[in-house]
């Protein structure tokens, strides 16, 4: 079935010329809310630099956690909110969470660990291997089953109306040799960060820790920024972070969309206008909380409400 709202029909009316979306205009500065991505083995210190960088660039924070409740032992330390520990991590799990994060207008939030949406119970992987076995095709069938909801849950993070900084595993090798001192060890190697091949192009700022509590940005807008190494990383290295981000014109998060689209009497032309004035925001992946207290994003929504409507019509 076409999608009506994402691809209208020729007489779907709408309330803009299309093509006025294409205008071109020098381009202008404007703040955007941090997109961070931390990985390393464990012991490195990326749930704690987490926490200290959210700390650091936002007022009120909110921590989904999904490592059995491992944020609570630094609450004498930091000040955040979090949700009840997560066991079972779907996509709908994660979207459903930054929803509520969002209704309740938390300006920052940690999601710690985004693997644990790939490999625990409820995960991605486990979500392959169900409609594996339903498909006569197959694991590369199973994958078009799940890869929409993959998606969908990689635009409610990159969507969220305020900072995001997420914590990622890494796959791990064990090398064994001497160290400075000719005593035999043996170290944990971090290799690939455990998620989405390629998902690091998505966020602003990429950066990998080691067992010395090292951090190494492997990614960032800004030369000061980008290859920068901090042992320990503090109120410096935050404070730099955050001087970036409140460079530019401020952006109003589209909450005023996200209201309007709730809306229940909305027709299909005005939810064909709203949608048209939520891309231009690049609002689709807004996580919105529906009133039955499922999480979507606003795309979605508005998508789905309008193929209701064409099916009534």
């Amino acid at each position: 079935m076409t999608d009506t709202i994402t691809h209208p029909p020729a007489e779907a009316p709408t309330a803009q010329d299309p093509g006025a979306r294409f205008q071109f205009a020098t381009a202008v500065r404007q703040q955007r809310p941090a997109r961070i991505l931390l990985d390393g083995p464990p012991g490195a210190g990326t749930l704690y630099t987490s926490l200290a960088l959210a700390t650091s660039i936002g007022d009120r924070v909110a921590v989904i956690d999904a490592q059995r409740g491992r944020s609570r032992a630094y609450a004498d330390t930091f000040t955040f909110d979090m949700c009840p520990p997560l066991s079972y991590c779907s996509p709908n799990t994660l979207i459903t969470m930054l929803a509520h994060c969002a209704d309740q207008r938390y300006d920052t939030v940690v999601v710690s660990p985004l693997s644990a949406f790939w490999t625990r119970p409820g995960g991605i992987r486990e979500q392959v291997a169900r409609a594996s076995k339903r498909s006569a095709s197959g694991k590369w069938s199973a994958w078009d089953e799940v890869r929409p909801a993959e998606t969908q849950m990689l635009e409610a993070l990159l969507g969220y109306p305020g900072h995001v900084i997420a914590t990622v595993r890494d796959k791990l090798e064990y090398v064994a040799g001497p160290d400075e001192n000719g005593r035999f060890t043996r170290q944990i190697i971090g290799l690939a960060p455990i998620g989405r091949e390629g998902m690091e192009y998505e966020w602003d700022i990429v950066a990998t820790m080691d067992n010395s509590h090292t951090l190494v940005v492997v990614k960032a807008p800004t030369e000061d920024l980008s290859g920068r190494i901090e042992t320990k990383p503090g109120a410096r290295f935050a404070a730099d972070v955050k001087d970036w981000l409140e460079t530019g014109e401020p952006v109003q998060p589209p909450y005023d969309l996200a209201d309007e689209a709730l809306q229940p009497s909305l027709t299909f032309e005005e939810l064909a206008d709203l949608m048209n004035r939520v891309r231009l925001r690049q609002a689709e992946g807004h996580p919105l909380l529906l009133p039955t207290g499922k999480g979507t994003t606003l795309g979605a929504h508005i998508t789905q409400r309008g193929n209701e409507l064409r099916r009534e019509s």
